[in-house]
């Protein structure tokens, strides 16, 4: 009897292990599964992020265009009236010029 609770005892320490060893790959498994769908999400999360970072950007860069030729229809239009003026200037320069020869 006491053999064969000796052998009983043996038999189940190495189901015991095997069960242990069956876990421990499963384990691993698992945590390799778990690290590949960390791998995709942060992928995924990169990838959007890159997606609205470019929306962005290409929002503010339509705007930065709108405001240089708002600017440069400012500029232009300040560079008339100076040129307007000029002539005036030149105008009455030249009136004056021939006012005062004549």
């Amino acid at each position: 009897m006491s053999i064969e609770f000796l052998k009983s005892i043996r038999e189940t320490e190495r189901d015991c292990e095997q069960k242990i060893k069956n876990t421990e790959s499963e384990k691993e498994i698992a945590l390799m599964e778990a690290e590949k769908h960390a791998v995709l999400r942060i992928r995924d999360s990169e990838i959007q992020a890159k997606e609205e970072a470019s929306k962005i950007l290409s929002g503010v860069k339509n705007r930065v265009e709108k405001e240089y030729v708002k600017m440069l229809n400012v500029f232009e239009e300040e560079q008339n009236q100076l040129k307007a003026k000029s002539k005036n200037i030149d105008k009455k320069a030249i009136d004056l010029i021939q006012s005062t020869i004549f």
